[in-house]
């Protein structure tokens, strides 16, 4: 009997509602040939409802209590309160998560491991199987890409002397002089590539003699139409010092040597983004470069620019989806994967921008409306040609395929500044900073602090936290008052917070751990704290244009939110629940649950397939739906 093998497919922010309905219209072939073949179930996150808190718990079946990713910001016990809010992210790396990652059970067990693109457990500790970062940011990593490519038109060539050219070139026409300049991106100081065009033949110019090191020792020589060889030259950036990689190519040269076209691919960085890192030169040699060139998209088939961007946004995302098949294709042929779990996140950002408009309830024109949904399908249509690519080159009969998502989104278009109802109710105090031009906290005079990301409060406690100031016997007063103050803001007699709870009633949620804060809050749709502007969730500060916001205000972009909602909650077609559709050997076909189910459950039903035990911190349990008798 051949051994199982896993593809999980993590699309962030799938809509159950969405796949279901555009499946059932026939827009998702290959999606819904899974659903056909498979089950199909709505799945509830974890609390909070977001991207690092879910992937880890879809990587470990453990509870956010448990694996301790609360969010994209994390706050370590004994840490100032206000250093967590300043370092977004690190709740992508490994060693913040305090539970044992399936990949890591399933290599003990004889399996070989593939992660890619995925938002946490970078940069792991496979022995035998591999990580490969790709578009999405993690802190302690370095980036794949330095510049993007570019066409260097040359006009303005020297006269040369013969002397300048290594021994045995040749050139019967006097030598001209140019050069092509290395920067863009991520370079910080921009090196110089020097040229030197030739007459090979007696006919005009046909070639140029490209150096490569500044000491003029390594040189190539490129005809019209021909690419050079790899070069690699160390590149000062933002990231410091590393190993650039590219190649470039004659588009074009005059035969009198006075205008020349060189096209220069993106540089791409060695090492910093795979682990083990000599992957990532593979990688760059065997599918980046080569996917670079073959990657073509009819832009008119691209909708709606709403903001102005997502023409770049979609193309990008498009190229990315295209890209990553390739990359776990040429995985699978050379690393021989038997597990892989990727993460493609299109659908979140399509959710962050147009779910307000798709429903219709933010007062644009029945044109944007429908410009909004045109886009939406196309963004799922991209996604559903994705799965189809890997289900034809990564699937064969012993593939157990897995697409979950680890959150969706609900519409929202109007802003509460939580900070401000804290202040008014004197629980949090801000000091003028007149070199900064803006408030600060001013931890002399505040109780409680709140954090964005995680919806969570914390008690400035004497004793535990640095800058405490309140005494333990007022412990229990001070989470009163907090929770009062959430339950007192109101929008036209509304209630703009839908529960506070004090951490240990909020277990049901699976919250709990040092990690979580002392009060734990979620809002009612469609009120919302973060509509795309980085500066709100940094609570240790506040612009002043931002206080004169004033406490509620119209958001400035209708947005897709789900970090601040119950799992269960819904408005319009769009709920925060995920999507999950299973497929394979042993699973049942043709099976859509009536009951949601839980992301804790996804990891253990894996490892019952798999026939190996969960992770040591695993709390889910089997879906016995999912499996046949």
């Amino acid at each position: 009997m051949a051994k199982r093998e896993l593809l999980i497919i993590g699309i962030d922010g799938a809509v159950p509602d969405f796949i279901k309905k555009f499946s059932k219209k026939g827009m998702l072939p290959n999606i819904a040939s899974l659903i056909d073949d498979g089950v199909l179930a709505e799945a509830y996150p974890c609390v909070p409802c977001d991207t690092p808190t879910n992937w880890t718990t879809l990587a470990t079946g453990a509870t956010t209590a448990t694996h301790g990713v609360t969010s994209f910001l994390i706050h370590v016990p004994g840490e100032p309160l206000d250093l967590g809010v300043s370092l977004r992210g690190r709740s992508s790396l490994s060693y913040f998560c305090k539970a044992e990652y399936f990949w890591d059970v399933a290599e003990r067990f004889g399996f070989t491991p593939f992660i890619i693109n995925y938002p946490v457990g970078w940069p792991g500790n496979l022995k035998r199987g591999a990580m490969s970062l790709f578009s999405w940011p993690i802190p302690e990593s370095l980036p794949m890409i330095i510049s993007p490519e570019r066409i260097y038109v040359i006009s303005n060539v020297l006269i040369g002397e013969e002397k300048e050219l290594p021994p045995d070139v040749r050139t019967y026409s006097p030598p001209l002089k140019g050069k092509i300049v290395i920067n863009g991106g991520l370079i910080r100081e921009a090196k110089q590539l020097e040229i030197i065009v030739l007459d090979s033949t007696g006919n005009g110019y046909d070639s140029i003699l490209l150096f490569v090191e500044e000491n003029k020792k390594d040189f190539q020589i490129l005809r019209k139409s021909s690419w050079s060889s790899w070069i690699e030259l160390p590149i000062e950036t933002t990231c410091g010092l590393l190993k650039g990689l590219f190649k470039v190519k004659l588009l074009n040269l005059t035969s009198d040597g006075k205008k020349l076209e060189i096209y220069r691919t993106r540089i791409f960085n060695k090492e910093g983004w795979t682990n083990p890192p000599t992957l990532g030169e593979k990688f760059i040699k065997n599918v980046l470069f080569k996917h670079e060139l073959s990657f073509h998209v009819d832009e008119k088939r691209i909708p709606y620019d709403i903001y102005g961007v997502e023409k770049e946004y979609v193309l990008r995302n498009m190229r990315e989806a295209s890209c990553l098949a390739k990359m776990i294709k040429y995985a699978k042929e050379t690393l021989g994967w038997n597990i892989c779990y990727l993460h493609y996140h299109l659908l979140d950002g399509i959710n962050h921008r147009f779910a307000a408009i798709y429903e219709g309830l933010t007062g644009h024109s029945s044109d944007e409306e429908e410009r909004a949904r045109e886009a939406v399908e196309f963004a799922y249509r991209i996604v559903d040609d994705f799965v189809g690519e890997l289900i034809r080159t990564c699937v064969n009969e012993n593939t157990i395929v897995v697409l979950v998502s680890d959150h969706g989104a609900v519409p929202t278009w109007k802003t509460v500044n939580l900070c401000l109802a804290f202040v008014n109710e004197g629980l949090l105090s801000y000091k003028w900073d007149s070199k900064l031009n803006k408030y600060v906290v001013d931890w002399n005079r505040t109780l409680a602090f709140p954090y964005y990301e995680p919806p969570y409060v914390w008690v400035n406690l004497k004793g535990r936290e640095p800058h405490g100031i309140v005494d333990s016997k007022d412990y229990e007063d001070v989470r009163e008052q907090i929770i009062d103050c959430l339950y007192s803001i109101k929008d036209n007699g509304r209630h703009v917070v839908s529960l506070a709870l004090k951490k240990e009633d909020a277990t049901i949620l699976s919250q709990g751990g040092d990690r979580v804060g002392d009060v734990i809050y979620l809002l009612n749709p469609p009120y919302q704290i973060w509509d795309m502007r980085m500066e709100i969730l940094n609570t240790a500060e506040m612009l002043p244009e931002i206080v004169s916001e004033g406490l509620i205000h119209n958001s400035h972009r209708v947005f897709g939110a789900h970090v601040y909602y119950l799992p269960t909650a819904k408005l319009g077609s769009f709920s925060v629940s995920s999507i999950l559709i299973m497929k394979g050997p042993e699973i049942n076909g043709g099976l859509e649950l009536k009951k949601p189910i839980n992301l804790i459950d996804v990891v253990p039903t894996l490892a019952n397939l798999l026939n190996i035990p969960p992770p040591k911190n695993c709390e889910g349990k089997v879906i016995a739906e999912f499996l046949l008798d």
